[in-house]
């Protein structure tokens, strides 16, 4: 057997009581390195250290 339509209303949009703000946006920051070799001599440790050369 097949079950009788259901009566439905197609509203345009939400009511108005039902919508929510929008949640807060969070604050990043961005640092900009203009030279990453800078950076990257810094480094306590080289990458291409072996185990006779710890630094």
């Amino acid at each position: 057997m097949t079950p009788p339509p259901v009566p439905v209303q197609i509203l345009p949009r939400p009511p108005v009581d039902a919508r929510r703000a929008a949640p807060p946006v969070a604050a990043t920051s961005v640092t900009v390195v203009a030279d990453l070799d800078e950076i990257v001599e810094s480094a306590e440790c080289s990458c291409d250290a072996g185990d006779d050369n710890p630094h």
